[in-house]
C-alpha cells in the first residue's frame, strides 16, 4: 500500500464554483515530522501494522522519531481530514462523490486467490480505522470486498432513544454491496459498507456482514441473512489467518463500533446493529457479474432494503430503530467505488471507552476472538507482538 510523497489530488467535476478536491494528501506523521519518502508499510516497523515514512530530522514537532538500521529515522504516517472538503454540506459531498461513482461503471477485478493472503498480510489494517476521508489516501490493491455495487441511500430514523444520526436520520449517504471473497463453487460472502455524510465534518461509517464464512451457492439470495456489526468467529483456516491480521488494529476485530453515529455521546448508541433485509436479489455463485446486474436492476430508488434493529447492551432484545432505503439512483458497478471509495471502520474500543460495563458483560474470547480486550486498541509499534502467538497450533486463547 503505497502513498506518494507528493500531494495526491482527487478531483470531482461537479463544480462548487470550481473543481473541488475530495481529498488532497501530503504525507504527515504522528509526531509532526517532515517526510522525505513515500508512506508505505515495512516489516521492520510493526510488521506492516501501519505505514511509515523516512523523515528529514529525528527531532519533530511532537517528539523524537524512531530509528532503526534498515530504515534510519522514521515515523508512522497519519491521514488527517481534508478540511476544504469536510467543511461542505452532506448534500454537496454526496453530489461530488456520486459524480465520481457514476463516471465509470466498469467493475473492478478480484486479485488472484494466491495473492490475497500474502498481500493482505503486507498491508496495514490500521489505515482502515485511522484515515479521515471518504476516499482511500493513496493507491492500493483491494484484497477483500474487491468488487461491488454502490448506491445512494436514505436512513429513516424511527427512534428518539439514540443520538446523532441514529435520531436524525440522513438523506445523504451511500451503501456498497460486495462479496468479501470472489464467489465460486464454495459460495459467496455478502457484506456492506455504509456511509452517512455530515455537514461540516467527516462522515460516519460502519461495515456489516452476516458472517465471515459466507453462504453456500444454493442459498443464492444476497439478502437471505441478517447483516450485523458483530460477526461470529470464522471456521475456515484461511479466514482465521485473515482475522488474525486484524488484531494489529483492534483487540476486538470481530466487532466494529457505532458511537460515532451518535457523535460519541455516552448512552446514546447501541451495543450492536442488526440490518434485517426486506428484499431479495439472486446472486449466482459462478456468475458474479450477473449478481451485480441483479443488484442494479432489482433495487430501485426509494425501495427499502433493510430494517435496522439495535441491541442496546449485551444480552438485550432487538429494537426497530430505522429503515435504509435506496436513494435517488439505483446501485451501479463503479471503478471509483471499487478502487477509491473508502468506508472507515470504527474501533470497538471507542465504544468500550464510553460504555466500559459492556466489557464485563461479554465473553471476549468468544465474542471478540481473544482474551484481554481493553478500552484501548493496539499501538502500531506493537504490531509484531501478537497477543495469541501459537494459536494456530493450540487454538486455546483465541478463536478467530
Amino acid at each position: 500500500m503505497k502513498r506518494a510523497a507528493a500531494a495526491l489530488p482527487v478531483f470531482a467535476s461537479w463544480a462548487l464554483g470550481q473543481d473541488t478536491p475530495i481529498y488532497q494528501y501530503s504525507p504527515a506523521t504522528v509526531l509532526g515530522c517532515e517526510c522525505v519518502s513515500e508512506c508505505k508499510e515495512s516489516p521492520f516497523a510493526g510488521c506492516f501494522a501501519a505505514p511509515i515514512c523516512k523523515v528529514k530530522d529525528k527531532k519533530c514537532t511532537k517528539g523524537t522519531a524512531s530509528w532503526s538500521l534498515p530504515l534510519g529515522s522514521h515515523d508512522y504516517c497519519s491521514f488527517p481530514e481534508y478540511k476544504p472538503y469536510e467543511e461542505l454540506t452532506g448534500q454537496q459531498k454526496q453530489k461530488l462523490l456520486w459524480n465520481r461513482i457514476s463516471q465509470n461503471t466498469t467493475a473492478g477485478r478480484y486479485p488472484a486467490a494466491l495473492s490475497v493472503l500474502t498481500g493482505l498480510m503486507g498491508e496495514s489494517v490500521q489505515v482502515s480505522f485511522e484515515s479521515q476521508s471518504d476516499i482511500f489516501p493513496g493507491s492500493r490493491i483491494k484484497y477483500i470486498h474487491s468488487v461491488g455495487a454502490v448506491a445512494p441511500i436514505n436512513w429513516e430514523s424511527l427512534t428518539s432513544k439514540y443520538g446523532g444520526l441514529f435520531g436524525s436520520g440522513s438523506e445523504n449517504g451511500f451503501v456498497r454491496f460486495s462479496s468479501a471473497a470472489e464467489p465460486g463453487k464454495s459460495g459467496f460472502t455478502p457484506g456492506i459498507g455504509l456511509k452517512l455524510l455530515r455537514d461540516g465534518r467527516t462522515s460516519s461509517n460502519f461495515v456489516a456482514m452476516p458472517s465471515l464464512d459466507g453462504q453456500p451457492c444454493e442459498e443464492s439470495n444476497f439478502f437471505s441473512r441478517d447483516f450485523t456489526t458483530h460477526i461470529k468467529p470464522p471456521s475456515n483456516f484461511g479466514l482465521k489467518l485473515i482475522a488474525q491480521k486484524f488484531w494489529q488494529a483492534s483487540y476486538c476485530p470481530l466487532m466494529v463500533g457505532t458511537s460515532d453515529f451518535a457523535d460519541g455521546q455516552k448512552g446514546k448508541f447501541p451495543f450492536e446493529l442488526v440490518l434485517r433485509p426486506v428484499v431479495k436479489v439472486e446472486c449466482p455463485c459462478e456468475d458474479y457479474a450477473q449478481c451485480l446486474k441483479n443488484l442494479e436492476s432489482d433495487l430501485m430508488p426509494g425501495q427499502a432494503v433493510f430494517d435496522v434493529y439495535a441491541i442496546e447492551k449485551p444480552g438485550a432484545a432487538e429494537e426497530l430503530i430505522g429503515k435504509i432505503r435506496i436513494g435517488e439512483h439505483a446501485p451501479t458497478t463503479t471503478t471509483f467505488g471499487d478502487e477509491q471509495l473508502f468506508f472507515k471502520h470504527q474501533y470497538m474500543e471507542d465504544d468500550f471507552q464510553l460504555q466500559p460495563e459492556w466489557l464485563d458483560a461479554i465473553d471476549s474470547k468468544e465474542e471478540c476472538g481473544m482474551k484481554g480486550v481493553t478500552t484501548t486498541p493496539p499501538k502500531a509499534e506493537k504490531g509484531c507482538h501478537s497477543p495469541f502467538d501459537g494459536m494456530l497450533q493450540t487454538d486455546h486463547e483465541v478463536i478467530v
